[in-house]
């Protein structure tokens, strides 16, 4: 029995498939109806299809999204394709679905290509080979999708190995292709992990050149601080050159106490 799933908690997009114009035959005179297909999905892995039918089309395109995600269904991927090929049957309506590699796109048309596209199926190749009825193709592009089964779950229900499931021929290639597939984004997430980690030493070998840098700061203080030294060798120097000069004018006797001196040398001649 397939879990139900909670549309609650999904961010799905819609896609209307098909409208129509359906008419019942009453006593009265006919019943004029439309009835919409639509189809619901997140582009992770979840999808449906729904059916609804009203007077006015808005109220018929609202009851077909209510329908389509009670029917969610949960689409087992290997990378961006699926797992293996498998044929789809909804009443006439048969398509059949086969792995594509990377790169190869969604080949698909019609309402087929609307479910692949909702699910999340990347690389996938799809043929209709029954009734070209949209909402049938649609229903049996779903059936297609809910009969796929992973490597593991086949290995589960079997009670075998991987390795005893995909053969020895080609075993060791077909399952490391699988295995990386089933897992990009644990590789893809640890691969961006180890730049983060790798950045880490490098920043810390640089933290302390920086504090070398601001330590060598004080030394060049300590060569602004000796230069007082040199103002008070020129204050101390000033000083001695005047003494010299102070000296010479007590031996050198001035021109007023030579005319003294004079004066006195005449007043005694004359006396």
């Amino acid at each position: 029995m397939l879990k139900t799933i909670d549309a609650s908690k999904l961010e799905l997009k819609e896609s209307i498939v098909n409208i129509r114009r359906v008419a019942k035959t009453v006593k009265g005179g006919r019943n004029m109806r439309f009835s919409v297909t639509v189809v619901v999905g997140d582009g992770e892995g979840h999808v449906g299809v729904g059916l609804g039918k009203a007077r006015e089309i808005p109220e018929a395109v609202r009851k077909a999204i209510e329908d389509a995600k009670k029917k969610l269904i949960l689409v087992p991927m290997v990378g961006t394709t699926i797992p293996h090929k498998n044929l789809g049957v909804f009443g006439a309506g048969r398509v059949l679905l086969m792995p594509g590699a990377e790169g190869t796109g969604v080949i698909a048309g019609s309402s087929v290509r609307t479910v692949l596209e909702l699910a999340g199926v990347k690389d996938v190749r799809a043929k209709s080979i029954g009734s070209n009825n949209a909402g049938n193709m649609a229903y049996a592009t779903i059936e297609g999708l809910k009969g796929l089964k992973t490597l593991a779950e086949v290995s589960r229900l079997r009670g075998k190995t991987k390795e005893e499931i995909l053969g020895k021929s080609g075993m060791a290639e077909r399952l490391e292709k699988v295995e990386k597939a089933e897992e990009p984004e644990a590789a893809e997430a640890v691969t961006a992990a180890e730049p983060a980690v790798a950045a880490e030493p490098v920043a810390a070998a640089e933290e302390p050149a920086v504090e070398e840098a601001v330590v060598e700061e004080p030394a060049a203080e300590e060569a602004v601080v000796e230069e007082p030294a040199a103002e008070e060798a020129v204050v101390e120097e000033a000083p001695a050159e005047e003494e010299p000069v102070i000296a010479e004018g007590s031996e050198t006797a001035s021109p007023i106490q030579n005319e003294e001196t004079e004066e006195e040398a005449v007043t005694a001649e004359e006396e």
